[in-house]
């Protein structure tokens, strides 16, 4: 996917990975990252892949964003690795930047060797809504505060289209949730270093 519009600010690639289980709405995450990139005029390489099982098995998808079109549209190294389950946080750290950030949640993953590390509640969050399948808009709210790629706006945009009318509020509940803990969280630092982790 991609948008024609041009941008004057400097090229840049930024590329995100979602990991977690299957059942954890993780492609369903990723695709409305990637069409929420667009809407803010971003180009978009969107991709996922998981394991046989319907449940439970490893299940990632990749959003690389650009301010120019993307000659190659899998990851390279990751800026940001969202984690879901201890299995892919460690499955996948091997893939990241240095310097990248890792977004936990800290209900399942309770390890995560590495520097830069924001640990947040998604699983509690979602049930805090009555939606407990919400962990992946949960997980959204975080990358809406803690990474400069796309709009809390375009993606609630786009939230509100893909998913169910039934389920869209309780959905939106756990992302502004997620996203205003993160950015409360935030106001203590000038900025994650290496070395950084914070829990809510």
């Amino acid at each position: 996917m991609k948008n024609a519009r041009s941008s004057a600010r400097k090229t840049s690639r930024y590329e995100i990975r979602i990991a977690g289980s299957g059942g954890q709405g993780i492609v369903l995450a990723g695709i409305i990252l990637a069409e929420a990139a667009i809407l803010d005029g971003k180009y978009v390489a969107q991709s996922e892949n998981y394991g046989p099982e319907a449940r439970g098995g490893n299940s990632i998808s990749e959003v690389i964003v650009s301010d120019e079109e993307i000659d190659y549209p899998q990851a390279i190294e990751l800026d940001v690795l969202v984690a879901l389950t201890q299995e892919a946080c460690v499955r996948n750290l091997p893939a990241m930047k240095e310097g990248g950030l890792v977004i936990a949640d800290s209900s399942l993953v309770r390890w995560v060797p590495w520097d830069k590390v924001a640990r947040l509640p998604f699983q509690q969050i979602a049930r805090n809504t009555g939606e407990q399948r919400a962990v992946n808009m949960a997980a959204l709210g975080a990358v809406a505060s803690l990474c400069p790629i796309v709009s809390s706006a375009s993606l609630v945009r786009v939230m509100a289209k893909r998913l169910p009318a039934s389920k869209v509020e309780a959905n939106r509940l756990a992302f502004n949730e997620a996203l205003q803990a993160t950015d409360k969280l935030k106001d203590s630092f000038t900025s994650l270093r290496p070395k950084d982790e914070f829990e809510i």
